[in-house]
């Protein structure tokens, strides 16, 4: 999931990240502490989602009265703004070429731990309580995103975050059942990951998957992939069926990927 993780032990054929080579690797184990999954969730066969209205509802709760700028959070909201966006909200969404190089106007800023790109072109273009929304509806639009989103999902406003920025339904029910039982515990000695590069696996108006490089702090490389799809006039986190933002984390090198430079 998105936050933070109880170390246990894990099989050899388990994901690579739970395997002890890896936890020993403390220069990767502060990026693991996001993107671990801390749940297994069972099915019930009567109920086509796999829980109880119950359970589902009790979800939802958590985040009842949650608000932010990109409320109330209904596909079928009339925007004010340009296009569709939120009052606020205005991007130049002409440029829809595939990304060969980082954006040229791109900035690292800190939040939480890790630093994040952002792009005057792309976005995120507002900050406000604690979200980083306002993404162009482009490629590289997408691509700030897929970076920004996830990481602010670790933070003390992950409630706002996941209602404003995270796909309604199943997924973001579990992330956040498994983030209310995390919250508050301690994640350990960690550091902070390095964003290597990117590349784009698909993109639409609407959906998008990003890969993202990371750099694993022991001379090697990690890529994982988040999938963003275009709600409420930005771009969203739809979260895998496990809840996680993303995809499971596999060996990597720089071939292939658009680097974000030194």
């Amino acid at each position: 999931m998105f936050g933070p993780w109880k170390r246990k032990k894990a099989p050899p054929d388990g994901p690579f990240y739970k395997q002890r080579g890896w936890i020993n690797a403390a220069a990767f184990l502060g990026f693991m502490v996001v993107i671990s999954i801390v749940g297994i969730l069972t099915s019930d066969p009567s109920d086509p989602s796999g829980r109880d209205a119950d359970a589902a509802a009790e979800d939802q709760g958590a985040l009842d009265g949650v608000v932010g700028p990109l409320s109330p959070g209904d596909p079928l909201q009339v925007r004010e703004g340009p296009g569709g966006r939120p009052e606020g909200c205005a991007t130049d969404d002409r440029d829809t070429a595939q990304p060969t190089a980082a954006p040229e106007d791109v900035e690292w800023k800190k939040l939480g731990d890790p630093t994040v790109p952002v792009s005057r072109s792309a976005g995120p273009l507002r900050f406000d309580a604690g979200v980083w929304w306002c993404f162009a509806r482009t490629p590289v639009g997408a691509v700030m995103a897929a970076h920004v989103i996830p990481v602010e999902l670790n933070g003390t406003a992950w409630r706002t975050v996941a209602e404003q920025q995270v796909v309604p339904g199943e997924p973001r029910d579990t992330f956040v059942r498994e983030r209310e039982a995390t919250e508050g515990t301690d994640p350990g000695n960690s550091t902070v990951p390095r964003f290597a590069g990117f590349s784009l696996t698909s993109y639409s108006v609407d959906a998008a998957t990003v890969r993202l490089l990371v750099a694993d702090g022991v001379g090697g490389h990690v890529s994982m992939s988040v999938t963003v799809r275009w709600r409420d006039g930005d771009w969203k986190v739809a979260p895998q069926a496990d809840g996680d933002a993303y995809s499971p984390g596999t060996q990597a090198t720089p071939e292939g990927f658009v680097s974000w430079g030194a």
